[in-house]
């Protein structure tokens, strides 16, 4: 309960600007960490697949790295998550450890998402001193899913229903 309050009082400590200015930095610094360990950049938004991204999130309360599907229409988003649940077994065996499946994550209100991620928390991205375990975290995993993702692309994207998406 404490350190809820405690983070609760950080991100009211920080102004708006000092926040948008402290999320840069830390992508910065994640940014130069990659660059350090790869040479191609991260695939994040470019899938190939309109409704599939894959994620870094970072907030006050947790770090998540793993795969999100954004389709309005539930029978595409269905499908999408099926796909990868499909993939599962090698997904977490790669990873080394369970990811967290969840086909309705609400967006807010009106909307939902799938998502499929890995979570790493007691970090917060107001403590700078987490934020190497974080680079760790985002690194090592996102390695994997981007491996596999490339490996079963055309499984994943290509569907009879649905032609190329």
């Amino acid at each position: 309960m404490f350190g809820n309050f405690f983070l609760y009082y950080l991100c009211i400590m920080y102004s708006k600007e000092e926040n948008k200015q402290l999320v840069l930095e830390f992508w910065s610094e994640f940014k130069k960490y990659s660059k350090r360990k790869r040479k191609n950049k991260w695939i994040m938004q470019d899938t190939g697949i309109n409704k599939v991204k894959l994620k870094f999130e970072f907030n006050e309360i947790f770090a998540r790295v793993g795969i999100d599907i954004i389709a309005n229409d539930l029978e595409k988003r269905v499908y999408y998550y099926e796909k990868f649940e499909s993939l599962k077994n090698i997904l977490e065996t790669a990873l080394g450890q369970e990811m967290i499946w969840d086909l309705e994550y609400p967006v807010n209100d009106k909307k939902q998402m799938a998502k499929i991620y890995l979570e790493k928390t007691d970090v917060s991205i107001y403590n700078k001193d987490a934020w190497n375990a974080v680079f760790e975290f985002f690194y090592k995993n996102m390695k994997i899913i981007e491996r596999i993702f490339n490996e079963y692309y055309d499984f994943i994207k290509y569907a009879p229903d649905y032609g190329s998406n």
